[in-house]
């Protein structure tokens, strides 16, 4: 069952997203594992700066509120992570989370509080099209 997670499923959100990690390829986060960083950046998405769904053992997706580039005053909901364990893909878990940030997302904008909210794909995410979940593709990230 989805649900959204409180403070209490953090090492559960930690090790999921260590796992996201190292599945990711970004050779870059590797070795990168700052437990007292996690638990800040954890703390403020439960204080209300962003959202966390997860299926207890089973995957998460999880996005944060930030300022846009261009006013202080205008926010965005970033999706940091959306991971599945590998035995519960090709299911439809994957896709209830989604269905879930994406209800989220829409009623914090129809509220005024964010303007906008992404979905990012990393490389071997299936390849979905996103536009008939209403997304529109506006860049690609390149890592060096």
């Amino acid at each position: 069952m989805i649900r959204e997670a409180n403070r209490y499923d953090k090492t559960q959100i930690i090790e999921m997203m260590q796992k996201f990690r190292i599945e990711s390829g970004i050779k870059q986060y590797a070795d990168l594992d700052n437990l007292p960083y996690w638990n800040l950046l954890l703390d403020q998405i439960f204080a209300g700066r962003g959202i966390i769904y997860l299926e207890d053992g089973v995957g998460l997706i999880m996005g944060v509120i930030l300022p846009t580039i261009w006013c202080d005053k205008t926010f965005i909901l970033c999706e940091l992570a959306w991971w599945v364990a590998p035995g519960h893909r090709g299911k439809m878990t994957g896709y209830r989370l989604l269905r879930r940030y994406i209800e989220w997302g829409t009623l914090q904008k129809a509220s005024g509080r964010i303007a906008m909210f992404s979905l990012s794909k990393l490389p071997g995410t299936p390849d979905l099209d996103y536009s008939r979940l209403g997304f529109s593709k506006m860049d690609e990230t390149w890592i060096q």
